[in-house]
């Protein structure tokens, strides 16, 4: 059978189309694989995903030489975050319970996992940098309390930590901090960098307005001041030391009603508190309609609290450190009765809550409580005095906070994202320097 040229003409035509769609497919498919190369790819693998992490986070995912993927537990939540509107991730995020979330990561191939208080069950990439979750007062983190952290870096890296490891590095946020790593916890100095705080970047580069962020909150605060209590759980209830903590709460809320103030009350998770309390919190709440209470395990992110509040008030929980960039009255309860005397502390271990007493508070701070960069209140009368004194003078904060940056923490200057940046590309595309 003859074939008609005008067919083999087709033919030949169709065959010529298709390599060279199989050429450009390849092509693009070089050129894909060319860039993710070309950027260093970062796996963000924590336990909460707010403040520091969330916000080197973000900026990795706009800056044209990394690649970000981020792993959670709860991938849900952050998505209905207020600050995912505002602020959203355009990076991959990973559902942490999802069987197939390993072979995930692995298509991803990082070249370095980013991490904050806890670590990976497995090795995921070559280098490892640690992100911790705040600065604080909060100690010893001593050598024994970190003897498990100390395992994992050298079960992930290959290398100790307590001497220079050429494929782990920690980030500190500031000079005392670092000298505590080195001295107290462990670190060979070699390992620990001296950066500052990512998260002070969101709140020195403003990047929206009051008006922006009061949407997110409940009527009772629009056209009103606003009071950020967030208090640590390690000393238990939050005024136990000064008596019943809903007498407290509610001699407090009358004074910011009568003051025109809204407050946000907000709590680590749910799981460390007694199931008593958490049912008086509640009914307190639903009684004071000028409360909003919050707990870390539901509302984690906590930038939009501390830029709408005009005054903050803690128990020494570490989120003071970061509210300290903002300038604002920030006042401190003074979180036990005397430090010479004895008292209950609690740490989270194995899933529950354990409590031991320690003879007195100097075990458990690394810094005294008497430095600090606000007002500090050692009962109740003192901390109502110095609300009116905050309500009534803004600045009064101001030189104490600026104080104790320049003394413990690194330069607040909107630029510590791009140190850290700097800092991840020496670190893993210069690898004789680490040796």
């Amino acid at each position: 059978m003859v074939i008609p040229l005008v067919v083999i003409f087709y033919v030949g035509i169709s065959v010529v189309k298709f390599n060279l769609l199989e050429k450009i497919k390849l092509s693009l498919r070089s050129s894909a694989e060319t860039e993710k190369n070309s950027k260093i790819r970062v796996l963000f693998w924590n336990t909460t995903f707010q403040a520091d992490n969330l916000t080197l986070a973000r900026y990795l995912d706009n800056h044209s030489d990394f690649s970000v993927a981020v792993v959670l537990q709860d991938k849900a939540n952050l998505v209905n975050e207020p600050v995912h509107k505002l602020l959203p991730l355009k990076c991959e995020i990973y559902d942490r319970d999802d069987p197939a979330v390993f072979s995930r990561i692995k298509k991803f191939d990082p070249v370095i996992t980013i991490v904050d208080n806890h670590f990976p069950p497995k090795k995921l990439s070559p280098y490892l940098f640690v992100l911790w979750h705040g600065f604080g007062w909060k100690g010893p983190n001593d050598k024994i309390e970190f003897a498990q952290i100390h395992k994992s870096i050298k079960r992930l890296t290959g290398f100790s930590s307590f001497k220079p490891n050429p494929r782990f590095r920690w980030q500190c946020f500031g000079k005392t901090d670092l000298e505590h790593r080195n001295t107290v916890s462990g670190f060979a100095r070699e390992n620990l960098l001296d950066l500052g705080s990512a998260f002070t970047d969101d709140l020195v580069n403003s990047k929206f307005s009051r008006e922006d962020i009061i949407k997110f909150y409940p009527d009772q605060f629009q056209n009103r001041k606003i009071a950020l209590i967030a208090c640590t759980w390690h000393y238990g209830r939050m005024f136990s030391h000064w008596g019943d903590d809903i007498e407290i709460l509610t001699r407090l809320s009358d004074l910011f009603e009568e003051r025109n103030f809204a407050v946000i009350l907000r709590l680590h998770d749910k799981k460390r508190f007694d199931p008593s309390y958490l049912e008086a919190l509640e009914k307190f709440a639903s009684k004071h309609k000028n409360f909003l209470l919050k707990f870390k395990d539901s509302d984690k992110d906590n930038l939009l609290d501390i830029c709408v509040s005009d005054i903050m008030i803690s128990n020494f929980s570490s989120i003071l450190n970061y509210f300290y960039a903002t300038l604002k009255p920030s006042i401190h309860i003074y979180p036990v009765t005397s430090k010479q005397e004895a008292f209950l502390w609690r740490v989270w271990k194995k899933g529950t809550v354990q409590i031991s007493e320690v003879p007195s508070a100097d075990f458990v701070w690394k810094l005294p409580p008497e430095e600090n960069g606000g007002l500090l209140a050692k009962s109740v009368d003192e901390l109502v005095n110095a609300i009116i004194t905050a309500d009534k003078d803004t600045d009064c904060c101001k030189e104490k906070s600026i104080e104790f940056i320049n003394r413990h923490m690194a330069s607040v200057d909107g630029n510590t994202c791009k140190r850290i940046a700097d800092a991840l590309t020496d670190f893993v595309t210069q690898p004789d320097k680490n040796i």
